[in-house]
Parts: C-alpha cells; sequence; structure tokens
C-alpha cells in the first residue's frame, strides 16, 4: 500500500510538472504571435516613414530611402521617399513614371514591357513651410513581367531635380 501512495505521488508531480511546462509553451507561442500582429496593424505609411528617416537624415529637399530593390514576379514592395518643403506652404506634385528597362545590357522602352510593373502612390501633397512628409510608392511586379532592371523617373515639383529608382526582376 505504501508503494501505492508513493508511485501515485510521482505520477501526479510529474502530471504538474507537465502542465506546467505546456502551459509555458503556449504562453511563449502566444507572446511570439502577438508581436507578429503588431507589426502586421501598422500601416504601410507609418513604417515607410520610419525607414525614411533612419536612411535619410541628410537636409536633401527630396530623399529616397532606398533607390534600388529586387522584387519577385507577382510580388509587392514600397520605397519611401521623403520631402523637406523649404519654400512658402504649397503643393507638392509627385510624379513616377517607367523610363527605361535594362535587359541583357540592352536599353528596351518598349511601353508594353514598361507597363507590366504597376505603380501606386499619392500624386498631390501639401506641405507647410519647413515641414516634411513621407510618402510610399507600391510597386507591383506583374506575374509577366519580362526579367531585367526597370528605371523609373520621380520628380517632385516645384523642385526640378531627376530622381531614379531601380526595380529588379529576376
Amino acid at each position: 500500500m505504501k508503494k501505492a501512495i508513493e508511485l501515485s505521488l510521482n505520477f501526479l508531480v510529474t502530471v504538474i510538472i507537465a502542465v506546467a511546462i505546456l502551459v509555458l509553451g503556449v504562453k511563449f507561442i502566444n507572446d511570439i504571435a502577438g508581436e507578429a500582429t503588431e507589426l502586421e496593424s501598422l500601416t504601410t505609411d507609418q513604417l515607410d516613414k520610419k525607414i525614411t528617416e533612419l536612411n535619410c537624415e541628410s537636409t536633401d529637399r527630396v530623399c529616397i530611402s532606398i533607390s534600388k530593390k529586387t522584387i519577385p514576379k507577382g510580388e509587392f514592395d514600397v520605397f519611401g521617399i521623403k520631402i523637406i518643403n523649404i519654400l512658402e506652404n504649397q503643393e507638392f506634385n509627385i510624379n513616377v513614371k517607367a523610363a527605361k528597362l535594362i535587359k541583357n545590357n540592352e536599353e528596351i522602352t518598349d511601353p508594353i514591357n514598361l507597363n507590366k510593373i504597376k505603380l501606386k502612390y499619392r500624386n498631390n501633397l501639401f506641405i507647410g513651410k519647413n515641414e516634411e512628409e513621407s510618402i510610399g510608392v507600391g510597386v507591383e511586379v506583374q506575374k509577366d513581367t519580362a526579367s531585367g532592371t526597370y528605371i523609373f523617373d520621380v520628380k517632385v515639383q516645384p523642385y526640378d531635380e531627376l530622381y531614379k529608382i531601380y526595380v529588379e526582376v529576376p
């Protein structure tokens, strides 16, 4: 009888330890899932602003944080652009257009190929004097896009400088 009670107590202790480990494991998984949800809840504007601030610490009037990205066919990515207004309060016009495709060291300006990459961005933006704004340029590479390096011209009016972004499609 004494051995049976001892065996029962050993079994009970083992079960309690197993339940404790199970509860800690579930809590650990829940914490990891919670952090992933926090990242999902950030908007692309918030992500763009954080990225732009990290890479654009200069006094450039227009800064593209990362000007070259590799985007596989059927995928989507975002370029961050920071604009600093050194003029009076005014409307800024942003224009991004496909310029050319470099494929096998050959320049191609065929509009059919260039239109396979879809762009989404804010065209107009009001910025007060000595203020700055960050915008995102969404780039979607369609599945039937030809491989190569796509070059896009970025113009921010009233500033007359021409900027470039490069999309490498493997």
